[in-house]
């Protein structure tokens, strides 16, 4: 499997001889339609938010299939700021870092770390249906759950600079409310999974066209 990044699960049974147990799929609450198969059969009455049990006599070679389609999704946070999810995993925008040590000595050392790229973007996604705004790329093969070169799912969104969310004393100043003004073209930003993303930004203003 490649869950959580991709939808499918296939789980593969050995077994000397015939033998009786009960299998119990937890079902994601976020899931909408899950799938449930056994030996290419599928099974009703997964439902999602809960346990799936599956009893019977399991013989070497059984298969079981799981799919828990995803779509993307946006959450709301704190002052109305958006937040994009693709099943279980956050997505995050990268930012690019310039680390500067301050002060100590190796491995207990402090270290400033200052963005290299812009990173104050309101995105402009249509909350209620997101997946009409948003773009997820699988990637074919990935170095590792955390890469942040070459991560193994990304989702591709238009974003506009805010210039009122600003620094303040060093970090990132509060979040603006939203939704703000959509100025200017939007442009193409790529969010990756939030473990990837070391300097990051999760949470983003909306941003609207209008007043």
């Amino acid at each position: 499997t490649e869950y959580p990044f991709k939808e499918r699960i296939a789980l593969h049974i050995e077994t000397p001889g015939p033998v009786g147990f009960p299998l119990e799929l937890r079902i994601p609450a976020w899931v909408e339609a899950p799938i449930v198969a056994v030996g290419g059969e599928l099974l009703s009455g997964a439902e999602a938010g809960k346990f799936f049990r599956i009893e019977r006599e399991w013989k070497n070679g059984d298969t079981v299939d799981i799919a828990f389609p995803m779509t993307p999704r946006a959450e709301r946070h704190y002052r109305g700021g958006v937040a994009i999810l693709r099943g279980p995993v956050v997505f995050s925008l990268p930012i690019g870092a310039e680390w500067k040590k301050v002060a100590g000595e190796e491995p207990h050392a402090d270290w400033e770390v200052h963005p290299t790229t812009p990173w104050n973007y309101a995105l402009v996604v249509n909350v209620e249906k997101p997946s009409a705004s948003l773009r997820v790329v699988e990637a074919k093969s990935f170095d590792s759950a955390f890469s942040t070169a070459n991560p193994p799912v990304v989702v591709k969104a238009q974003a506009v600079r805010a210039p009122q969310w600003k620094l303040e004393n060093g970090s990132a100043g509060p979040l603006p409310q939203s939704p703000v003004r959509l100025a200017g073209e939007p442009e193409a930003v790529t969010l990756i999974p939030y473990g990837a993303a070391k300097l990051r930004i999760t949470v983003f203003p909306e941003a609207r066209s209008g007043k």
